[in-house]
C-alpha cells in the first residue's frame, strides 16, 4: 500500500474512533474469514466487502468535507461576532457634562433676559 493511502486510511480511523465507528475501510480489507466444508464463496464474499469498502470511503469523505464546511462555518460566525460588537457609543454623555451643560443654558438665559428687558419682574421664574 503506498503512502498517501495509508495516510488516508489512518486519518479515516482517527475520524470514525471519535465517532464511535468500529470499522474502516482498511479493517474491512484486512478481516480474513475461516473457510468450512459448506461455507460462503470466499470471492463472492470478497466482491461484497469491496462494496462496503468502497461504501466507508465515500462515508468519510463525505463526513470529512461536512466537518470542513463546518470549521468554516464556526470561523465565519466567531469573525461576525467579533466584527459586530458595539463601538464605544461616541455619543455618551457624562452626567457631569449635561450638568455643566444645563448650568451654562440657565446662564446664558439669564443673559438674554436681562438683554431683552432689563426690568426684574418681567419673567417669572
Amino acid at each position: 500500500m503506498d503512502e498517501h493511502m495509508q495516510r488516508r486510511l489512518d486519518k479515516q480511523r482517527k475520524l470514525f474512533k471519535q465517532l464511535g465507528i468500529h470499522l474502516d475501510a482498511l479493517s474491512i480489507h484486512e478481516k480474513v474469514f475461516s473457510t468450512k466444508l459448506r461455507g460462503y464463496d470466499p470471492e463472492e464474499v470478497d466482491s461484497y466487502l469491496d462494496e462496503i469498502i468502497s461504501d466507508y470511503e465515500r462515508f468519510y469523505a463525505t463526513i470529512s468535507d461536512l466537518m470542513d464546511k463546518w470549521q468554516e462555518q464556526q470561523v465565519a460566525l466567531r469573525e461576525m461576532k467579533s466584527s459586530s460588537r458595539p463601538e464605544p457609543d461616541r455619543f455618551a454623555i457624562d452626567p457631569k457634562q449635561i450638568e455643566e451643560i444645563v448650568l451654562k443654558m440657565e446662564y446664558n438665559l439669564r443673559q438674554l433676559k436681562t438683554k431683552i428687558r432689563p426690568e426684574p419682574d418681567f419673567f417669572v421664574d
